[in-house]
């Protein structure tokens, strides 16, 4: 990292809370934000999360204001038939690089990984 960094706002983490923190607040204000995770990328527990783990909600109502996870769609086979999608842990990853890569390449947002 080295050097000096000057921000409005330092966030520890990246994971769902913190996305969808720093979301809103680039959405509602002219600042700089620096997140610092541990981890090798956005997301939080879900990059540890079990391959099988799916959402306990619906994935439209989960993630950050700005985009929505899924298509909305409702499931269409299994048991849970016409019930909202639920993303795996594949696609909440997926979704949070998407949404971080959104973030740093609006110049609001620096994010260092492997901080410890």
């Amino acid at each position: 990292m080295g050097g000096v960094m000057r921000a409005d706002y330092l966030v520890v983490g990246a994971g769902a809370a913190a996305m969808a923190f720093v979301d809103s607040l680039i959405d509602h204000a002219d600042v700089k934000v620096v997140m610092v995770d541990r981890r090798f990328a956005a997301g939080g527990h879900w990059l540890d999360a079990y391959p099988f783990v799916r959402l306990h909600q619906a994935s439209a109502f989960y993630g950050v204001t700005s985009t929505m996870l899924g298509g909305g769609r409702l499931q269409v086979t299994g048991p849970e038939n016409g019930l909202h999608e639920r993303a795996t842990a594949a696609e909440v990853t997926a979704y949070y690089q998407h949404v971080l890569d959104r973030m740093t390449t609006s110049g609001k947002v620096a994010f260092y990984p492997n901080c410890e």
